[in-house]
C-alpha cells in the first residue's frame, strides 16, 4: 500500500484499460493532430484540466449530487452531446482544408475544445466517484489527497495515450502527404466519430431529460 492506497497495481491495469477505449476525446485530438501536433497538444492539455476539474469535483461529493439528482446528469448529457455534434460538425466543414488553419484557429482553440468536451461530459464525475474510492484505504483519515494521488496517477496514463497517439497520427499525416492519400481523411473520419458518439450519447438519455 502506498500512502493510503491500495492494489495500486490493479487501479493502473482498470485505468489503462478505461484510457484506452477510444471516445469522443481520442477523435478531438486525433483530428487536430492532423493539423499539427501542437494543436493536439494543447487539446491533449485541455482534456487532461477538464479530468483534474471532475476528479475535484468528484472527490468534493459532486457525484453523489448526481446520483441524488439524476436529471442533473441527463440535462448535461444533453448539452454534452450537443457540443460533441458540434465539434464534428467543425471538423468535417474544415476538412477539405490541406494546409493552414480555419478561420477560429486561435493559440487557445484546441485547448478550450478538450476543455469544454470534458466538462460538458457528466459520465467521468460519476466513474471517478465510483472507482477511485475502491482503491482508498478509508481508515487512513486522507480522503482527498489519497483521491488526489489515484487521479494523479490517471492523468500521467492519460497524457501517455494521447503522446502515442499524437505520434501516431502525425507520423500517419506524413506518410499520408507522400503517397497522395487526401490529407482531409483523418479529420473527415474523426468529425463522423463524433457525430456517432453525440447520437450515442442522446439514445441512452432518458427522454424525461427532454421534457
Amino acid at each position: 500500500m502506498v500512502d493510503g492506497l491500495h492494489s495500486l497495481g490493479a487501479f493502473v491495469s482498470a485505468a489503462a484499460l478505461v484510457v484506452l477505449v477510444p471516445g469522443p476525446a481520442t477523435l478531438l485530438v486525433a483530428g487536430q493532430a492532423h493539423r499539427s501536433g501542437w494543436r493536439a497538444a494543447r487539446a491533449t492539455a485541455g482534456v487532461v484540466a477538464g479530468d483534474l476539474v471532475l476528479i475535484t469535483l468528484s472527490g468534493l461529493g459532486f457525484a453523489a449530487v448526481m446520483q441524488q439528482w439524476p436529471a442533473l446528469g441527463q440535462a448535461l448529457t444533453v448539452a454534452g452531446a450537443l457540443y460533441v455534434a458540434w465539434l464534428g460538425l467543425g471538423l468535417l466543414r474544415s476538412a477539405p482544408a490541406s494546409s493552414g488553419a480555419c478561420a477560429a484557429d486561435t493559440p487557445r482553440a484546441g485547448f478550450l475544445q478538450g476543455l469544454m468536451l470534458t466538462l460538458t461530459n457528466p459520465k467521468p464525475v460519476l466513474f471517478f466517484g465510483a472507482f477511485f474510492p475502491l482503491f482508498i484505504d478509508r481508515a487512513g483519515g486522507r480522503w482527498m489527497t489519497s483521491f488526489y494521488a489515484l487521479g494523479a496517477i490517471f492523468e500521467v496514463i492519460n497524457l501517455v495515450y494521447f503522446g502515442v497517439l499524437i505520434l501516431l497520427v502525425t507520423r500517419l499525416r506524413r506518410v499520408a502527404a507522400l503517397g497522395g492519400v487526401p490529407r482531409g481523411r483523418i479529420h473527415q473520419l474523426s468529425g463522423v466519430g463524433l457525430l456517432l458518439c453525440a447520437v450515442a450519447m442522446l439514445a441512452t438519455t432518458p427522454r424525461s431529460a427532454w421534457a
